[in-house]
C-alpha cells in the first residue's frame, strides 16, 4: 500500500471540510442572473399557454 504525505492528506480534509461546512451565500449577481433565467422561463411558458389558447 502506498504512502500518501502527510501534507497532501492534510489539504484533501481540509478541502473537503470547507466544502461540507460552507455557509456562505452565492454572489449577488450570480443570484440576479438566476432570477433572471427564472423570469425568462416563466414568460416563455406563459406565453407559449397563451399562443396555445388562442389557436383554439
Amino acid at each position: 500500500m502506498a504512502q500518501t504525505d502527510p501534507d497532501a492528506r492534510d489539504y484533501v480534509s481540509m478541502a473537503l471540510y470547507e466544502m461540507a461546512t460552507a455557509t456562505e451565500a452565492p454572489r449577488q449577481a450570480l443570484a440576479i442572473l438566476q432570477y433572471g433565467l427564472l423570469a425568462c422561463a416563466l414568460i416563455g411558458v406563459v406565453g407559449s399557454l397563451v399562443m396555445l389558447a388562442s389557436e383554439k
